[in-house]
């Protein structure tokens, strides 16, 4: 493996971060409008529209920050490397598709253990339609962090390839 190798599996890995965390924040961002719209129907809520306005391009950003990091990963491999860095061997413990899946199992693992205490109180407190909000979308962030871990291996062979 090349020294140019290492700094392309970290792009991606970084990138693949980027997707899973931001599509883990698509079920909270989803109940959060819904809350906003059903609540504030009748009353002056420009403050609440405007954090929604920038809760939805912050996630529309890191998508597309994601998906670049993906696609266009030896791009900016090249701009970040020197001639030499294609010609120098690093010595690695595994090949790419490892590093992958093992990157893919941590970043499902930190999505569950941030989110399953939060879940377990929330859960435990059910009280209000806002709990019951918080426990549908940490029940999806859950289940993302699950698809995450379960498919690593079929996810670290396609980010490999």
């Amino acid at each position: 493996m090349k020294k140019s190798d290492i700094y392309e599996v970290a792009i991606k890995i970084l990138g693949i971060y980027l997707l899973v965390a931001d599509i883990s924040k698509l079920p909270g961002l989803i109940t959060f409008i819904g809350h906003q719209s059903t609540s504030l129907s009748g009353q002056d809520n420009g403050q609440d529209n405007q954090m929604m306005v920038v809760n939805g391009l912050n996630f529309v950003f890191l998508i597309i920050l994601a998906i670049l990091l993906i696609a266009c990963t030896k791009r900016i491999t090249r701009w970040l490397t020197n001639p030499s860095d294609y010609q120098e061997n690093a010595k690695l413990f595994a090949e790419r598709k490892v590093i992958f899946e093992i990157a893919l199992v941590i970043i499902g693992g930190l999505l569950l253990v941030g989110t399953i205490p939060d879940f377990l109180y929330h859960l435990y407190n059910l009280v209000n339609a806002n709990d019951q909000s918080i426990v549908i979308s940490a029940g999806a962030k859950i289940f993302i962090g699950i698809i995450t871990v379960a498919f690593a291996k079929r996810m670290g062979t396609y980010f490999a390839g």
